[in-house]
């Protein structure tokens, strides 16, 4: 899919999306969750650091992925597609077109993205 730069700044949360969507090894360790945004088809990733659920830092534990990926079923996820579309608000601690959501069944991969 082509990312759809002129789509319009818009807080939207779009539920549970089917994805695909994958969480892996960020280079500094911690789970990164990649994918397509499902508003503006853009790619957005974000790194997870471990820390406690619920409070952006969903990785509880530094257990296997699978554990990891049980949480960030939980957690919501913005669009960081790192593109400022049109009414991107000044103070939007996102960068993305605003578009949140929740992923239940990421698929889980290891460095370099392979499963």
């Amino acid at each position: 899919m082509t990312h759809l730069f002129d789509t319009a700044y818009a807080d939207r949360d779009l539920g549970e999306v089917p994805g695909p969507f994958t969480l892996g090894p960020s280079p500094g360790g911690h789970a990164l969750v990649q994918g397509t945004c499902p508003r503006c088809k853009g790619h957005t990733a974000t790194e997870y650091r471990h820390g406690v659920p619920g409070t952006g830092t969903a990785t509880g534990t530094k257990g296997p992925l699978a554990d990891t990926a049980r949480l960030l079923a939980l957690e919501r996820h913005y669009c960081e597609c790192r593109h400022p579309h049109p009414d991107l608000p000044p103070d939007a601690v996102f960068v993305g077109c605003g578009a949140s959501w929740y992923v239940r069944n990421l698929v889980t991969v290891g460095p370099g993205g392979t499963p």
